[in-house]
C-alpha cells in the first residue's frame, strides 16, 4: 500500500511569501546602491573630488554587504538545498543575518579606530564638499530604508508573544545596515556643519566615535538574536508553558520532555514525550496542539506509566 500522498517536504522558505517580498526589496536596494556608487565614482574621477570617490567606494562596500543578503535568499529558497538539509534550508536566513552582523561590527570597530586616530591627529576637511556628499549618502540610505521598511513584521502573531520575535533576520540585517549608514550620515552632517560654522573640527571624529559605539551595539544585538536561532534556542514565539497549559486539565497526562525551536522563519519543530496511564494515541495530542499553534514538524511520543 503506497503512502506517497503523506510525504512531507521542508520547503518552508519557498512557501513563505514574506521572504519572497523581502528578497525583491533587497534586490531593489542593491540596484539603487550600485547605481549611486557608479555615479559617485564616475563623477569623482571627472571632477577630481576625493570626497566623492571615497563615498563611492564606501557605497561599493554596501553593495557587497547587501549582496550577501540577496545570496542568502537565493540559497534559502533553493529547492535542491531544501532537499539536502534535514529541516530544509531555513537556517540560511539567520546565518545571513549573523554574517551581516559580524561585518557591521567590523565596520563599526574600524570606524571607531579611524575616528580616534583623527581625533588625536586632526586633518584638513573640505567642509562644503563633504557636506554635499553626506547629504547624497543620507538621501540614498533613507530611500533604501523606505524600500526595506516593514511595519508589519509581527502582524501574523498574537500580541502576547515575545516582543523580540523577528520573522526574517536576513531582512532585518539589511535594514539595520542602511539605517546605520543613514545614522552615521546624520552625525557626519551635524559634525561638518559645526566644523564649518563654529570651527569645531573635533566634532567630526567625536561623532565618528559615537556612531561606531551605537552601531556596535546594534551589531551585537543582531548577532545575539541570530546565534540563538542558529543554535536552536527555545522558540520565542511559542513558549513551552503554553503547550503544557493545553493539557493542564488532563490529570492523567504528564509531559516529561518538550522541545520547541524554529527551523525556518515561518516554521517550528516540536518534540513531545507524554506519560499517561490511559493511552489516548498520538493523534489526540497532535490535534490539540495544532488546533492552537501552527507547528509544521510535530513529533509526539506517548508512553504508559508502569510502577
Amino acid at each position: 500500500m503506497s503512502h506517497q500522498s503523506h510525504s512531507h517536504d521542508h520547503d518552508y522558505v519557498t512557501q513563505d511569501s514574506k521572504i519572497g517580498s523581502n528578497e525583491k526589496k533587497t534586490i531593489f536596494v542593491v540596484a539603487l546602491t550600485f547605481i549611486t556608487m557608479v555615479v559617485e565614482v564616475s563623477y569623482g574621477y571627472i571632477t577630481g573630488s576625493m570626497a566623492l570617490l571615497a563615498d563611492g567606494w564606501h557605497m561599493a562596500s554596501h553593495v557587497g554587504a547587501l549582496s550577501i543578503s540577496v545570496i542568502t535568499y537565493k540559497l534559502a529558497r533553493s529547492k535542491s538545498l531544501n532537499k539536502k538539509f534535514t529541516f530544509g534550508a531555513g537556517k540560511f536566513i539567520p546565518l545571513g543575518g549573523y554574517t551581516s552582523a559580524l561585518m557591521l561590527g567590523l565596520v563599526a570597530l574600524f570606524m571607531g579606530v579611524e575616528s580616534f586616530e583623527r581625533f588625536l591627529n586632526p586633518t584638513n576637511i573640505n567642509f562644503s564638499t563633504a557636506i554635499v556628499v553626506s547629504i547624497v549618502g543620507l538621501v540614498v540610505n533613507l530611500l533604501s530604508a523606505i524600500l526595506l521598511w516593514d511595519s508589519h513584521d509581527h502582524h501574523q502573531h498574537d500580541h502576547d508573544h515575545s516582543h523580540d520575535y523577528v520573522h526574517d533576520h536576513n531582512h532585518k540585517s539589511a535594514l539595520i545596515h542602511v539605517i546605520a549608514d543613514a545614522f552615521t550620515s546624520v552625525l557626519a552632517i551635524v559634525a561638518l556643519l559645526t566644523g564649518k560654522y563654529f570651527g569645531w573640527n573635533w566634532a567630526d571624529p567625536m561623532m565618528g566615535i559615537i556612531g561606531s559605539l551605537v552601531i556596535l551595539k546594534w551589531a551585537y544585538g543582531l548577532c545575539k538574536a541570530t546565534v540563538w536561532e542558529l543554535l536552536d534556542g527555545n522558540s520565542k514565539l511559542i513558549q513551552e508553558n503554553q503547550i503544557r497549559t493545553l493539557f493542564k486539565d488532563e490529570s492523567d497526562v504528564e509531559i516529561t520532555d518538550l522541545h520547541i525551536w524554529r527551523i525556518a522563519p515561518n516554521a517550528h519543530a516540536c518534540e513531545v514525550m507524554v506519560y499517561n496511564n490511559n493511552p489516548k494515541g498520538s493523534e489526540f495530542y497532535r490535534e490539540k496542539i495544532q488546533s492552537k499553534y501552527d507547528i509544521q514538524h510535530l513529533i509526539v511520543e506517548e508512553r504508559c506509566c508502569i510502577h
